[in-house]
């Protein structure tokens, strides 16, 4: 696939994000998901389908073991670790205080909307509604990044 496709299929997916995040937050910010929720759509979660969500990310993350940090951070080997580790980038204090470690619950709670999970964080991102593409992009995420799926 062609420089120019990719580049297409990327702003193709981020104008799907914004229309997705405006019909969101016409209702306001998103309730937090359930843990019953969560079980359930990470039990049925395609991580193939999470790539194609990854489409989302990846102009501000890489997932390679010492990939470089770009717009956010490098997140290979993030899960199951405190939030804002990534050597050599800077945090927002927000994220950097706010003492959570990624996991299910806490990666869907922020990929849902990134300002409502920390208050005061830096990263813009409408952030995601769907519960399964949440859970989708998590398990492709767990696999990409050096965790075990």
């Amino acid at each position: 696939m062609g420089i120019q496709m990719k580049r297409l299929l990327v702003l193709a997916a981020s104008l799907v994000l914004v229309a997705c995040a405006q019909e969101s937050s016409e209702g306001g910010p998103q309730a937090r998901a359930t843990p019953a929720d969560l079980a359930s759509a990470m039990a049925n979660a395609d991580s193939k389908a999470g790539e194609r969500m990854y489409l989302l990310c990846q102009s501000c993350h890489t997932l390679d073991e010492g990939g470089l940090n770009k717009i956010g951070p490098n997140l290979h080997g993030f899960y199951d670790s405190p939030a804002a580790q990534a050597d050599g980038f800077f945090y927002s204090a927000a994220l950097s205080d706010a003492g959570i470690t990624w996991d299910d619950e806490t990666l869907d709670h922020w990929i849902t909307n990134p300002s409502t999970a920390v208050p005061g964080t830096t990263m813009i991102f409408a952030g995601i509604s769907d519960q399964q593409q949440r859970a989708d992009l998590i398990a492709y995420l767990r696999g990409a990044t050096g965790e075990a799926p």
